[in-house]
């Protein structure tokens, strides 16, 4: 089970010597491995000390190099600790939506040739868009984002009227680190863009996959500390590769074997591949 940890005293000290601000469960803060002016670096809480990501895509071993030279202040102030509860309209939505077996979601599924007893997805006939007095309504597959067992937020895939495809994917909620995330044993874990990716990945190499839901979002899911293999199932071209690179230095941590694994050539994305496996 994977959970946001309370931070301890050690790291709450590096926070406060980083001039970093707390934001639940993680904290941003200026990374001394650049001329940051704006916070940059999130640091959080792992099972074997902190974990660090620049968003200005500084090196996790550089950066964990210059904390170790940071004085930390001591004793200081431990931020107020309380995870964050479920939106309000993400847990309506989700709960008046239905499984995807005999509705326009399980068309769109076969559409993309994959299974549809896949978990965390639910359909929703008549799914809100938009703020009021401007909101629509529209058939939506929807895709729950996890961090652990808490649900932050989820993705509505808006489909065509005769659910063989869609016309945009819209985040509702706070993602923060989490990921669609199937559960699975071992320590051996792909991430992939897209809900159908992760899908289409796990149906064609038999390798469990997450779906960050957004190339920017590799490099921010929370992997498992347990994951020794990971494999980085980008998209093929210049964003993907890029998103790929980020994601490798996020979630490089000792004795992790990281392997980028993109689409052959001519495929853009896994999906796109797996469409055209006979």
């Amino acid at each position: 089970m994977l959970v946001a940890l309370k931070p301890t005293q050690e790291t709450i000290d590096i926070v406060a010597a980083l001039k970093g601000r707390w934001h639940g469960s993680y904290a941003m803060c200026i990374c001394p491995a650049h001329a940051d002016r704006t916070p940059s670096l999130s640091v959080r809480q792992g099972e074997r000390g902190i974990l660090v990501h620049c968003f200005a895509g500084c090196r996790s071993e550089d950066v964990l190099r210059e904390i170790g030279r940071t004085k930390p202040i001591l004793n200081s102030s431990a931020p107020s600790y309380q995870p964050e509860r479920t939106a309000p309209n993400v847990r309506r939505i989700w709960d008046q939506a239905t499984e995807i077996r005999g509705t326009l979601g399980e068309v769109y599924l076969r559409s993309r040739r994959l299974p549809i007893d896949l978990p965390d997805l639910r359909f929703h006939p008549r799914c809100p868009f938009g703020r009021k007095p401007k909101t629509t309504f529209r058939p939506a597959i929807l895709v729950g984002v996890r961090t652990g067992h808490r649900m932050t937020a989820i993705q509505r895939i808006r489909l065509t009227n005769d659910g063989t495809w869609h016309d945009g994917k819209f985040m509702l909620g706070k993602p923060e680190r989490g990921a669609w995330a199937p559960q699975f044993e071992g320590d051996v874990l792909a991430i992939a863009e897209g809900m159908e990716d992760a899908a289409s990945y796990t149906q064609i190499k038999g390798v469990p996959c997450w779906a960050a839901l957004g190339n920017k979002r590799l490099a921010l899911i929370n992997v498992p500390d347990q994951v020794g293999t990971l494999y980085i199932a980008a998209d093929n071209d210049g964003p993907g590769r890029y998103a790929a690179m980020a994601a490798v230095g996020s979630h490089n941590i000792p004795e992790r074997q990281l392997l980028r694994d993109p689409p052959p050539r001519p495929f853009h994305d896994w999906a796109e591949a797996q469409s055209h496996i006979r």
